[in-house]
């Protein structure tokens, strides 16, 4: 039980690592704490501990991430939600008005040079 223990552990700390597939980490890391817990019990040695640290470490950084992902999620959720209900439009609109305009303004007078270039 304790090489079980000290297995799941580190299964549950290269778990992070898998992206989509980490949340398996946290079932994982409390299958290699109850086996650690149990070894220990039953004979205690370096082995048992390492497990159990080894899958406490891996159950916490499992859960940690998890948690980081999904509050991430739901932020961009709630940042698209703000920008569907109150987009910042009319800013860039009176620019681009405001750059069409002067645009004009400019062709037209490099038109008026140009004919006058022509007589």
């Amino acid at each position: 039980m304790a090489i079980a223990s000290l297995v799941f552990g580190i299964c549950s700390i290269l778990s992070v690592l898998s992206g989509p597939f980490s949340f398996f980490g946290i079932f994982i890391g409390a299958a290699g704490i109850v086996l650690g817990v149990l070894a220990r019990k039953q004979e205690p040695s370096d082995v048992a501990t390492g497990g159990l640290v080894t899958s406490i470490i891996g159950t916490l950084v499992s859960l940690l991430i998890n948690l980081a992902c999904v509050a991430c999620i739901y932020g961009g959720f709630k940042m698209f939600d703000e920008a569907a209900k109150g987009p910042q439009m009319p800013v860039i609109t009176k620019s681009l008005e405001d750059l069409a305009r002067e645009l004009k303004a400019l062709e037209k007078e490099t038109n008026r040079r140009a004919e006058k270039e022509k007589k």
